[in-house]
């Protein structure tokens, strides 16, 4: 939890701060640390406030300092590699709500919640019609390729929402986590005017300056691209494309956002004046998430017109009660033992199990995780449970090969008026062929212990069911031992925190599965993963369900 600083500043006066840093740490998470002193040091040195392992930084590359006047500065301390805020070179420069620093290879987002965020104008749009030269514009329609690590990310865009939320609330959030996943340095979303080229912006990061300080104009062609033809895109190709003097950012990415396959405005990201222009990659994240935010925001104006019932702790328990209706079949016989585990959320809850042995050969695990999507999230999370149960049973070969089943499903939940994007696991156990063949679609990557101290990580880039209703979907199979333990477990097993917010991480569950004598029963295995959660959270509870599910042959 962050907190109120007070700091001394002149005789007898003192301000409260609640100003901190958002970043992506080591492992990839989306982390924050306060600014806790009146000079904080970044580099790579160990001595530093905050130490990030790059040889693009310098051992002290950055200090933030606290001005009298309660407001941050940020100044160069002479770094090979320079500073950067919003995308400009600086020696020292005071610091913005919104502000992106940028300290070699590494960026970070200077957040101050005791400032209000200024309203954003039109006004750095360039007054012209031209294009940027070097664009390349995608339809929508088309495929969107995603690495597993753009996957999770993608997943955080929905963050924690309460029902009431406004749009601009959520276009905020989910902004600030696009920029930092495409490494981007300023960008906005806007929502679509009743003419095509209006535009409302509603939420904006390092687009406004203090008097007198430049500022980058913006494409305004780029922008209202998307909006009229329904595609996205990015400029330019490559590095050698790139231009300063084209009179607008060096480098961007646009798509449109879409609700019930209308456009309802545009999410825009820019590096003003770098020379490393943004990755293809970046053009296929931006175009899902585009579609992502699109379905939030329009959810959310629609609840807001239809006066949405309360907030709160007492929305979250009528989630957890509905969450308890859904039955969790974790079923066993004599060949197959299963085990569920589930540690309830604070603020979001939604995980779901299902275990079907069909016989002493076959059987099929399902592990749905629904956390953060509330009513619709939790529908759609039984209704996948059921689809696989019934696909199951009607066609036994799709335990072997379940990619039709899935993208059936995939279609159905992309082209729903209220979709959620939701992570599920599959495997398919077949003893007769001595196969276990699996789909893991967003969810945590699965293990497979095979003896004493020896683990499979099941790892597979399948798109998060609801994204694009076009996306095909692969099996991927592995070959079985005499005897072995499946390991599944959700995204709020590893995030679980302990105090000082450190997550407890992916590393630290394979470690206890490597212990020589956790090669137990289901019942046994689900038990020591417990402690472990137990263990590392101490009292405090972690945000979403904490769950694991264990299924044991031989």
């Amino acid at each position: 939890m962050r907190r109120a600083l007070a700091f001394p500043v002149g005789a007898g006066y003192s301000y409260n701060i609640m100003a901190y840093l958002r970043f992506f740490n080591e492992a990839g998470q989306v982390t924050t640390r306060s600014l806790d002193s009146e000079r904080f040091v970044i580099g790579r040195s160990d001595s530093v406030n905050l130490k990030f392992d790059s040889e693009m930084l310098s051992r002290e590359h950055l200090a933030i300092e606290l001005e009298t006047d309660g407001r941050f500065r940020v100044r160069d301390l002479g770094s090979r590699n320079k500073t950067y805020i919003n995308g400009e070179l600086i020696s020292e420069s005071l610091l913005n709500p919104g502000d992106i620093i940028r300290a070699g290879d590494r960026i970070a987002e200077f957040v101050d919640e005791s400032a209000a965020r200024t309203r954003l104008e039109l006004d750095f749009l360039t007054p012209d019609r031209t294009e940027p030269p070097n664009s390349d514009w995608v339809k929508l329609a088309a495929p969107t390729s995603l690495t597993i690590t753009q996957l999770e990310q993608l997943a955080y865009l929905a963050g924690d929402h309460a029902l009431t939320a406004r749009a601009e609330d959520i276009a905020d959030t989910a902004l600030a986590q696009a920029l930092l996943t495409v490494e981007a340095e300023r960008g906005f979303i806007a929502l679509r005017g009743e003419e095509k080229t209006d535009l409302r912006i509603i939420a904006h990061r390092a687009l406004t300056r203090d008097p007198n300080q430049s500022r980058t104009p913006v494409s305004q062609t780029f922008v209202q691209t998307p909006v009229l033809q329904s595609v996205a895109g990015r400029y330019p190709k490559t590095a050698g494309q790139i231009d300063l003097k084209q009179g607008f950012a060096a480098t961007a990415v646009v798509a449109p956002l879409t609700y019930r396959g209308r456009v309802i405005g545009v999410i825009y990201l820019d590096r003003p004046s770098a020379k490393r222009p943004l990755a293809e990659a970046s053009l296929h994240y931006v175009t899902a998430a585009g579609a992502q935010i699109g379905a939030m925001l329009g959810e959310s104006l629609r609840r807001l017109a239809s006066l949405a019932p309360r907030e709160g702790h007492a929305w979250m328990t009528t989630i957890r009660r509905i969450q308890s209706t859904v039955p969790t079949v974790v079923a066993s016989n004599e060949a197959f033992t299963s085990a569920f585990l589930s540690h309830p959320g604070r603020a979001r809850c939604g995980d779901l199990a299902q275990v079907l042995p069909l016989d002493d050969h076959r059987c099929c695990i399902t592990l749905v995780d629904a956390g953060g999507h509330g009513v619709p999230g939790l529908v759609q999370a039984a209704s996948i449970l059921s689809a696989v149960r019934i696909a199951i049973e009607l066609s036994p070969e799709a335990l072997s090969d379940p990619a039709n089943l899935f993208n059936e499903l995939n279609a159905m939940i992309a082209t729903s008026s209220g979709r959620q994007i939701i992570p599920c696991t599959f495997l398919g156990v077949d003893l007769t062929t001595g196969k276990l063949s699996y789909i893991c679609a967003g969810g945590a990557p699965p293990v497979v212990m095979v003896a004493p101290g020896r683990l499979i990580t099941l790892e597979q880039p399948s798109l998060v069911l609801g994204v694009d209703k076009e996306y095909l979907y692969e099996t991927t199979r592995v070959t079985l031992p005499d005897r072995f333990r499946t390991v599944c477990y959700t995204d709020g097993l590893v995030e679980a925190a302990n105090p000082g917010d450190e997550p407890l991480g992916q590393k630290k569950v394979h470690e206890a599965l490597l212990s020589a004598d956790a090669f137990g029963t289901a019942e046994e295995i689900t038990t020591r993963i417990s402690q472990l959660v137990t263990g590392h959270v101490g009292r405090s509870q972690a945000d979403d369900d904490a769950s694991a599910l264990v299924v044991a042959y031989g």
